[in-house]
């Protein structure tokens, strides 16, 4: 008889999987902001010496 339940709301059935709720997604973090002029500080920072 249980067996007979298992199957009519099929948990008998090996192909079923049981989901799991969904886990909800973390809360993005805000990006920093970058100008123009941070941009040309970084680049004259790290641009290799002209010869």
């Amino acid at each position: 008889m249980e067996h007979e339940i298992k199957n009519a709301i099929g948990l008998g059935n090996p192909e079923l999987v049981i989901e799991s709720k969904p886990k909800p997604e973390p809360e993005p973090k805000p990006k920093p902001t970058v100008t123009i002029y941070d941009f040309s500080a970084l680049l004259s920072k790290y641009e290799p010496p002209k010869k």
